[in-house]
């Protein structure tokens, strides 16, 4: 049996992406988000992108070195007065097509977001921090939850 999310079909996917639902081994990315409630609203924007959709299945070779992704949460949403008509394009900045560690961005990693975007992690006062370009630095709580396709962290605020 697969689960279909056609009403989330765009018109640049040809066809709805579906998840196996009687899948072996550890779970994907796609599995664990789907219940984190506090980024549900993040979820609905990448469930309207094949690209990201395929990146949190394991599914895409753009993340073949792998993936971590800074969720933004329904808060970070909150604090806009509208949700940004390119959700999608704003949520690839959130999205690193390699593995990322905790570990990593405390020493201050720079890495290139999967849309370009370049993302400088520091720390302060044991606090990581992650800058996307030329704006305010955001917080990335939590050391970070795994899963077969990737690792996840929260951050409060969209890079838009």
């Amino acid at each position: 049996r697969q689960a279909v999310f056609s009403e989330h079909k765009t018109p640049e996917m040809a066809t709805p992406y579906t998840f196996d639902t009687h899948a072996q081994g550890p779970p994907e990315l796609s599995d664990i988000l789907g219940r984190e409630k506090r980024g549900s609203i993040a979820m609905d924007g990448i469930l309207r992108s094949e690209a990201l959709v395929r990146a949190i299945s394991g599914d895409s070779a753009d993340f073949a070195a792998g993936l971590t992704l800074l969720l933004p949460t329904n808060q970070a949403f909150q604090q806009l007065d509208e949700i940004p008509e390119d959700v999608e394009k704003v949520l690839e900045r959130h999205f690193i097509p390699q593995k990322v560690t905790a570990e990593q961005m405390k020493e201050g990693v720079t890495v290139g977001a999967y849309e370009g975007t370049v993302l400088r992690f520091t720390e302060s006062d044991g606090r990581v921090f992650v800058q996307a370009d030329q704006r305010s630095p955001v917080e990335v709580m939590g050391a970070g939850t795994r899963a077969g396709s990737g690792t996840y962290f929260l951050v409060d605020q969209l890079f838009v």
